[in-house]
């Protein structure tokens, strides 16, 4: 089942030398950041250095160095292995990391994956109705784990998780051929769920704010049995909220629980349980209308919401976990990981996106649709890693084995015909959301059964060359397979099965690291791309998967002691074998779906990105970065223009001490540079019934703007923290989307929240 709708097509022109300029601005700001922090550093008291730094060892001691929770810091010192599996440090490891942590979430008050998003250097968030799309390095991210198992359900609908639920988020930019498989060279993210801590601990928590914001969880952990070898964990949450929309509201639900026992002194396991469900109503399926029928800007309202009032797409995702892990001594070890997934969606919308407003409340139509569709996913991981001695000196190695298994489920749903009025907006003036709900019958037998079966073999290893040079080396070896099961609409017996595969396809990758000095380390890394693609030729015959390459050179810091993370990159990836339309034959070929060929040599995509996060100071920290992406095709066209060239993201927050002390303040700005697209404006001439009587091409867009954000917290004794924590300060009016479907999709205003928690 696809839930999209085919956006406008995208041109832009590039300006030549703005690359170079930026890269120069870049190395200049990353410079100026190390002069600040440095000389801000050197001026503590080294007194309060002292004083700041007992409790973070006693909460290391806790609840272990692998979590950040607890910790006070933006940044973690914990092993890292979304990239290579080997459980690097972000200074080690030769790629882009950025890890938004437990601390971060909690100050800025972010709610779930789309909010880590929007707070994360390099990466961008857009949201088309409950569809949201996340970017990086020019292209969509569709690579996503939970614990670094493979969370990639289909379609466009990602699974916007409550952050309740982790530990922290882990975005890899750039390729990761060796741990994920197929995909682009945008990003890799793996959220990292809560484990059970080894004393009792626990907090509640409620929130309000704008719109009807009310929000309650809980999260309790420790030990239950046998002297702490039993450990669980129980976080909920329950959140209902309005919207600035028209008739939208949310109901959400989240339950976690998980178990951890040693079952003796060197084999520990884990089993779990994740649920996940948001449901909605009131919901849109696509953009607000832009233009008048004569060609002018609507300039609609940010409230507007052309859908009944009915309109629903919940998602409810149920995730079932297991892990062993295994020590054999001599820094051997053994992790196996199963995870089940279920995913059911079953809603109806009915929502006014199509046509152009006229004088008289007329000229907008309705799209519906009933959208029912189960899917399931098992993945099985199986790893080994261990140190192993060579010339004289010690290395890692990690070797391991995965396959997963996903299945999607579309009923056979039957529409009876409806009066051609009922899918009119009466007066788009008086919206009410008043309208019946279409009736439907899901019948007992499928439309279609899609599968898709992925198998791979990877082997990493870091070999310490010298105590300052080391190089990062692996491989993958892949086999991809789908198909699709269609079925008669009358008896539900199976017609015709479609699909294709792609077997033995080898990914290599390769870094090298040398430090330059004790708090610099200069890397570099390439590695393959892999993305297998479903279109035809003219003679039938499925497209060569998408191939290309990814390269990365940078520089990464590590200052304070460690409490600072630093890094400038350099990023450059051409994708070949890109599909394009092939107009020498008739577009009813492919029974229907038209004939593609390659364009050879593709797309290519570079850039830059610099990056801070961790503390400054035991009592300031500091998240932030700037990113520049200039993306082109095979001509030297810029492509993708509803992503933004430049990004700047920082925030910051301060713990005061003396007479204000237990105080926190923080803000923090996001700006992005103009996304357009080129999409169909009426071209003024109306027909007799007021509709416009032809259209042309126009530009639509949405300039540079800048997003402020303030928080606050107070300690009002060692066991209570109240919080305030306002989004887009200044309430600026800016759209999220541009151009699909000739429409926009506005961004949220500004929002304020009070929330108050209590730990034990």
């Amino acid at each position: 089942m696809n839930f999209n709708k085919v956006p406008a097509s995208l041109a832009s022109r590039s300006r030549p030398g703005r690359f170079t300029l930026n890269i120069v601005a870049a190395a200049a700001a990353h410079m100026l950041l190390m002069g600040a922090v440095q000389a801000q550093s050197q001026a503590v008291d080294a007194s309060q250095e002292a004083q700041q730094s007992l409790p973070a060892l006693k909460v290391t001691a806790k609840r272990g160095p692998t979590t950040t929770e607890g910790s006070g810091s933006y940044t973690t010192t914990a092993p890292v292995s979304t990239a290579t599996k080997l459980g690097l440090s972000l200074r080690e490891t030769p790629q882009s990391i950025s890890v938004i942590t437990r601390e971060r979430m909690d100050e800025m008050g972010l709610q779930n994956l789309t909010d880590v998003i929007n707070a994360t250097p390099g990466v961008f968030a857009q949201a088309l109705d409950e569809r949201v799309s996340y970017f990086s390095r020019g292209y969509t991210i569709t690579n996503f784990q939970v614990d670094g198992m493979l969370n990639t359900f289909g379609g466009s609908m990602k699974a916007n998780g409550d952050n309740v639920v982790y530990d922290r988020i882990e975005i890899i930019r750039g390729a990761t051929g060796l741990t994920t498989g197929a995909g682009d060279p945008s990003a890799t993210i793996n959220q990292i769920r809560k484990m059970p801590t080894m004393t009792f601990q626990g907090h509640a928590a409620v929130r309000v704010g704008s719109f009807n914001l009310r929000r309650a969880e809980a999260d309790i952990s420790g030990p239950i049995a046998f002297d702490g070898k039993v450990r669980g964990r129980l976080v909920v949450a329950k959140q209902k909220s309005d919207s600035f929309r028209d008739f939208y509201k949310e109901d959400r639900t989240v339950a976690y629980g998980v178990l951890e026992a040693d079952l003796g002194p060197d084999t520990t396991v884990s089993v779990g349980h994740e649920y996940q469900a948001p449901k909605t109503s009131g919901v849109s399926w696509g953009t607000v209308v832009y233009w008048n029928a004569d060609g002018s800007v609507a300039n609609l309202p940010r409230s507007t919401n052309y859908s009944a009032s009915w309109s629903s797409w919940p998602l409810v995702e149920n995730k079932t976990f297991a892990t062993l892990k295994h020590d054999f001594g001599g820094g051997w070890g053994l992790r196996a990981a199963y995870t089940h997934s279920q995913r059911d969606t079953n809603g109806k919308v009915w929502f006014g996106g199509n046509g152009n407003p006229r004088p008289d409340g007329t000229g907008i139509t309705a799209w519906t649709s009933h959208f029912v569709y189960d899917e399931s996913m098992d993945v099985l991981d199986l790893n080994l890693d261990g140190k192993f001695g060579l010339f004289g000196r010690k290395h890692e190695v990690v070797a391991g084995w995965g396959k997963s298994i996903r299945e999607g489920y579309s009923p056979r749903i039957v529409t009876p015909a409806m009066p051609a009025s009922y899918t009119n907006v009466p007066d788009w003036r008086n919206w009410t959301g008043d309208v019946a709900e279409f009736p439907t019958t899901v019948q007992p037998f499928p439309s279609s059964i899609a599968r898709l079966d992925q198998s791979a073999a990877f082997v990493a290893t870091r070999l310490n060359w010298t105590d300052r040079v080391k190089t990062v080396l692996g491989a993958r070896y892949s086999n991809w397979k789908t198909n699709t099961r269609n079925f008669n609409a009358t008896t539900g017996a199976p017609t015709t099965t479609t699909g294709y595969e792609v077997n033995d396809v080898f990914t290599p990758y390769a870094g090298l690291l040398v430090d330059v000095s004790k708090e610099f380390t200069v890397y570099t890394s390439y590695t393959d791309i892999f993305q297998p693609q479903n279109y035809r030729d003219k003679n039938g015959t499925y497209l060569d998967p998408v191939v290309g390459k990814s390269y990365e050179v940078g520089l990464k810091g590590e200052h304070f002691d460690k409490r600072l993370n630093t890094s400038i990159a350099f990023f450059k990836s051409q994708k070949d074998n890109v599909a394009e339309v092939d107009d020498s034959v008739p577009s009813t070929v492919n029974a229907g779906s038209g004939a593609y060929k390659s364009t050879g040599k593709g797309n290519k995509v570079d850039g830059v990105e610099l990056e801070a996060s961790g503390q400054v100071t035991p009592r300031w920290n500091l998240g932030g970065g700037y990113s520049y992406t200039r993306s082109r095709d095979a001509k030297g066209q810029p492509i993708n223009t509803i992503m933004p060239r430049n990004l700047f993201k920082v925030f910051t927050s301060y713990r005061l001490d003396g007479t204000l002390q237990g105080l926190t303040v923080g803000g923090g700005l996001n700006y992005q540079s103009t996304i357009w697209v080129n999409a169909q404006r009426p071209n003024g001439t109306l027909n007799p019934d007021g509709s416009p009587a032809g259209f042309v091409t126009a530009r639509m867009e949405q300039k540079s703007y800048v997003l402020a954000s303030l928080m606050a917290s107070y300690k009002v004794r060692d066991d209570i923290t109240v919080g305030l924590n306002v989004n887009n300060l200044f309430d600026k009016h800016y759209y999220n989307r541009v151009g699909f479907y000739n429409g926009v999709y506005w961004g949220e205003p500004r929002t304020v929240s009070l929330s108050a928690k209590y730990s034990f």
